[in-house]
């Protein structure tokens, strides 16, 4: 009775610490492909190189003046303008101002199509202007964006 008692005892022992060591090992297994997986960091170009310039103070301001139009840092103005690339900072402001118009269009055209108001005798001429209007606004940000591509 003690050797069954003892030998059960033995065996639970040995179960539970090879589910320990399972666990122990399944934990290793994930932090290591943790380490190795997941997103790939972003290539970032670094900038290392430093070029210090003299100015005058009359160059200095109409430097920052020119460079306060756009919401960058001095150091990103003076390389795009350096590397003439194009500043697009206010372009998505404009397309925003353009989707909110092609919506407001659309709500009036349902609202025009309601039965309330058939008062206007030019009702239809009206729908297939604003339509117009919302297809070009539409067909220049679709074009935008492919072109950009």
């Amino acid at each position: 009775m003690e050797k069954d008692f003892l030998q059960e005892f033995i065996n639970r022992a040995t179960k539970e610490n090879e589910a320990k060591i399972a666990q122990e090992k399944r934990k290793k297994y994930f932090q290591e492909v943790g380490r190795k997986g997941g997103l790939k960091t972003k290539e970032n170009k670094k900038l290392d190189k430093v070029i210090s310039i003299r100015m005058t103070n009359s160059e200095y301001e109409t430097l920052i003046q020119k460079q306060e139009k756009y919401p960058l840092k001095l150091s990103t103005y003076i390389r795009n303008i350096l590397f003439e690339k194009e500043l697009k900072i206010n372009e998505f402001q404009t397309d925003e101002v353009l989707l909110q118009y092609g919506n407001h269009f659309k709500k009036i055209t349902n609202l025009l199509r309601n039965r309330e108001w058939n008062v206007f005798e030019n009702k239809k001429e009206i729908l297939a202007k604003i339509e117009n209007v919302v297809d070009l606004i539409y067909q220049y940000l679709y074009s935008k964006t492919q072109r950009d591509e």
